[in-house]
């Protein structure tokens, strides 16, 4: 029998699981919950809408799960105080985990997200709160300390360490054996090739890149198939 599960929030973030729960038929979805004040309606997505000082019958706080659906808002901040707030009162968490994810490592942790084509390779160790979006590699010998988020399609080569709170943006690469400290940003399409202190932020500026405007005749002939010589 599936375990009970209560998704926290009504955000785009607790669309998404909701997918995942019911696609993967991972647990028995009640519903989701938040606090009362952020109660707009008594359904979402045809879902029903508890408060923690209103939970369904069903759901026994002993045994049952939560999840709390929350990206990176404030460097993942606002996950973490309210992932911290819940368990300091007794609750328990789930793990969404995609059976299309290829994991040989260690979700050492609770309330994380691994989602669809991610690989995680050998002695790899993730603590809690960790969301790893789609796509993303997590090469051998890494650590992914507590309350990260791991953009879609990024690239952690073997022996990486990733402090806690850190965002890793689309598509960022990190190299071998490079650590980076807590509460750093690594922003999308960025290489890290040595160390990151704490608090630290790395990312492309736009206006690296050339961007020039033609017309619609004159951009189709910028792109030319090479013509063979007989």
């Amino acid at each position: 029998m599936k375990q009970n599960l209560l998704i926290v929030g009504t955000s785009v973030t607790a669309q998404s699981i909701r997918c995942y729960v019911k696609d993967y038929e991972l647990f028995n979805l009640l519903g989701f919950v938040v606090d009362k004040e952020y109660k707009k309606s008594d359904t979402y997505l045809d879902e029903p809408v508890y408060t923690f000082d209103s939970l369904p019958k069903e759901f026994d706080k002993s045994k049952d799960r939560l999840f709390v659906a929350m990206e990176w808002d404030k460097l993942n901040s606002t996950r973490r105080k309210l992932y911290t707030r819940l368990k300091s009162e007794g609750y328990k968490f789930a793990n969404i985990i995609s059976p299309h994810a290829i994991i040989h490592g260690e979700i050492m942790g609770d309330n994380c997200w691994i989602c669809d084509g991610v690989i995680i390779e050998n002695n790899v160790k993730i603590y809690e709160d960790v969301m790893v979006k789609s796509g993303a590699k997590i090469a051998h010998l890494s650590t992914i300390y507590p309350h990260c988020f791991v953009g879609a399609n990024s690239f952690l080569a073997g022996g990486v360490n990733i402090g806690e709170q850190t965002y890793i943006g689309v598509s960022a690469t990190i190299f071998n054996s490079v650590n980076v400290g807590k509460k750093c940003l690594i922003g999308a399409c960025t290489y890290v090739k040595r160390h990151l202190p704490d608090f630290s932020v790395i990312k492309t500026k736009s206006d690296e890149f050339v961007i020039k405007q033609y017309g619609e005749e004159e951009i189709e002939s910028k792109l030319l198939a090479a013509v063979k010589i007989r």
